[in-house]
C-alpha cells in the first residue's frame, strides 16, 4: 500500500471532528443549524490505519471528497453551486453530485439514498461511509473490540452509468405508479410506494403478477389505473424514487399494501394485515 494511501484521510478527518465538537453545523437542508457532537472511529485497510471517520447518532460519516479521492487515488475536481446547494465531484471515471436536503446523491447517474444523513460543515460535505462503500463496491466490517471499521477495497470499482443500469419496463412503470400514487409525498414515502410494487413482484406465490406492469395492472389493485393517472409523465422526483427502489433501498420492509386512511378505506387492512409504518399520508401494511 502506498504511503500516501495510509494517511490521506487522517489529518482532514481528525481536524474536522474537532471542529464539529465546538462549531454549529448545517443540517441536511442547509437551513437549520445544529450543534453536532461526534466520536472518532478509526478506519483500516488491510490492517493499515488510514484515518478516522466521525460517529454521530450511530452513523459513521466521512468527508465526501477526501474519502473518494483516497479510494480512487486521484484528485477530484470539486464545484459548489451556492444557489442550488449542490456539490459536484468529477474525475475521469466518476461524477458524484449531491444537493443538500434532497435525500439522495448520484454517482455516474446511479442513485444513492441518504435520507437526512448529509451535512455541510464549513464547506465540507459529510455523508455516511456505508453509502460511499456501496457506491464504490467496498466491503465494511465493524470491529466491536477495537471500535473501528475495516475496509476491504480488493474489489472496488466505479459504478456503471445510470443510463446503462436503469431502463426498460421496470423504470417506466415504477416511476409512473409512484408519481400517480405519491406525487405529493416526501421521497421516503415515494420509495415506500415503489417498494410495495416490488414486494408484490417478489412474492413467492406469484399471486400479484410476474412483472412490474402485471403487478400494477392487476385488476382492482391501484386506483390510478382505473382513473388513467398511471399514464401521466412522471416527475423527476418520482423517477429518482423509482431508481432508488431498483437500487434496493427500502423504507417499508415487506409491506404489500398502502392506503391514505383520510381518503381511502383501510378497515380491511387493519383487520387482515399487519401494520408496518406510516410515512406522511400513507399507512403501510405487510
Amino acid at each position: 500500500m502506498e504511503t500516501k494511501r495510509k494517511a490521506v484521510c487522517s489529518g482532514a478527518v481528525a481536524a474536522l471532528c474537532l471542529l464539529l465538537l465546538v462549531l454549529p453545523g448545517a443540517a441536511a437542508d442547509g437551513t437549520e443549524p445544529t450543534v453536532l457532537s461526534c466520536t472518532q472511529v478509526p478506519m483500516y485497510i488491510d490492517g493499515e490505519y488510514i484515518g478516522s471517520g466521525i460517529l454521530m447518532d450511530a452513523v459513521t460519516y466521512v468527508p465526501l471528497r477526501t474519502f473518494t479521492e483516497h479510494i480512487l487515488q486521484e484528485p477530484c475536481e470539486a464545484t459548489w453551486d451556492q444557489d442550488a446547494g449542490t456539490a459536484t465531484l468529477r474525475t475521469d471515471r466518476l461524477t458524484v453530485s449531491i444537493t443538500l436536503g434532497q435525500g439522495y446523491m448520484s454517482a455516474n447517474g446511479r442513485m444513492i439514498y441518504l435520507g437526512d444523513a448529509a451535512y455541510n460543515v464549513n464547506g465540507t460535505i459529510l455523508v455516511p461511509i456505508r453509502e460511499l462503500a456501496r457506491m464504490l463496491g467496498l466491503a465494511l466490517t465493524w470491529d466491536t473490540d477495537r471500535w473501528a471499521i475495516h475496509i476491504d477495497d480488493s474489489a472496488w470499482s466505479v459504478p456503471v452509468s445510470g443510463d446503462s443500469y436503469y431502463g426498460g419496463e421496470e423504470l417506466y412503470w415504477l416511476s409512473r405508479v409512484i408519481c400517480s400514487e405519491a406525487a405529493n409525498q416526501p421521497l421516503e414515502g415515494m420509495i415506500g410506494v415503489g417498494n410495495v410494487v416490488l414486494n408484490r413482484l417478489n412474492d413467492p406465490t406469484g399471486q400479484f403478477g410476474g412483472s412490474v406492469s402485471e403487478v400494477i395492472f392487476q385488476y382492482g389493485q391501484f386506483d390510478v389505473v382505473a382513473s388513467g393517472m398511471i399514464y401521466c409523465e412522471p416527475s423527476d422526483a418520482a423517477t429518482v424514487a423509482a431508481k432508488l427502489c431498483l437500487e434496493g433501498y427500502n423504507t417499508v420492509g415487506q409491506s404489500k399494501w398502502f392506503v391514505n386512511p383520510r381518503i381511502g378505506i383501510s378497515t380491511w387492512m387493519r383487520l387482515n394485515k399487519t401494520y408496518y409504518c406510516t410515512i406522511a399520508d400513507h399507512d403501510f401494511y405487510a
